[in-house]
């Protein structure tokens, strides 16, 4: 091989990789930043113990309906609700003798003191940020407790499932962005050891056409 033609080749692969590398710190970066799933509100424990306990990642929608009284009667489904704000939750009965009182509510949005039974229903929009708890009066004890996170300025916690671990999850004490940059110091130095293997390494008639 010619040293105008591998150093064309070694170029055009150089580029390559070191692009391929930086995208791969990129996302190990965005990773380290919060990106990815797995996370879930941190509800502060309110609702440990509720009836029902199912948990529902709403945003994006415009309206969620929560079941009052579902669950064989002593529940809110979903239990666990996170949306955006704006959303508009209808809080829909399916059993007797029930309310919702707002216990945590950063957005002084209304409940619903009276008993109401099956076929009633009211609605609340969220239009401010933040974690509310509720309850039903008559059956708190029950466990029928619910909580709604609003928006996405909200604390989390980890649910053990999503996206990629990050690299010190996976017990390598090594920053994600250092990988990348090995990985293009250890390209550099593989093209300019194989240049000088193939100038002063080569036979005496490699690229002299013969």
């Amino acid at each position: 091989m010619k040293r105008r033609d591998f150093m064309r080749q070694a170029g055009g692969a150089t580029a390559a990789l070191g692009a391929g590398a930086t995208a791969t710190a990129g996302t190990a970066t965005a990773q380290e930043e919060g990106g990815g799933g797995g996370q879930k509100p941190d509800f502060g424990g309110y609702t440990d113990g509720a009836e029902g306990g199912d948990y529902l990642d709403a945003r994006g929608e415009s309206e969620v309906t929560v079941d009052v009284g579902g669950g064989g009667g002593l529940a809110f489904l979903p239990t666990e609700l996170w949306i955006d704000t704006g959303t508009t939750v209808v809080f829909d009965w399916s059993s007797d003798g029930h309310n919702v009182i707002f216990d945590d509510n950063p957005g002084s949005v209304s409940g619903h003191e009276p008993l109401e039974g099956e076929g009633f229903s009211f609605e609340v929009t969220f239009e401010s940020g933040g974690i509310y708890t509720y309850y039903c009066d008559p059956h708190r004890s029950l466990g029928m407790v619910g909580a709604i996170a609003v928006g996405e300025d909200v604390p989390t916690v980890s649910t053990g499932g999503g996206g990629p671990k990050e690299l010190h999850e996976l017990g390598v004490a090594i920053q994600a962005h250092w990988v990348g940059a090995a990985t293009i110091l250890g390209i550099v130095m593989s093209v300019i050891f194989t240049f000088y293997l193939v100038k002063y390494g080569e036979s005496a008639h490699t690229g002299t056409g013969r």
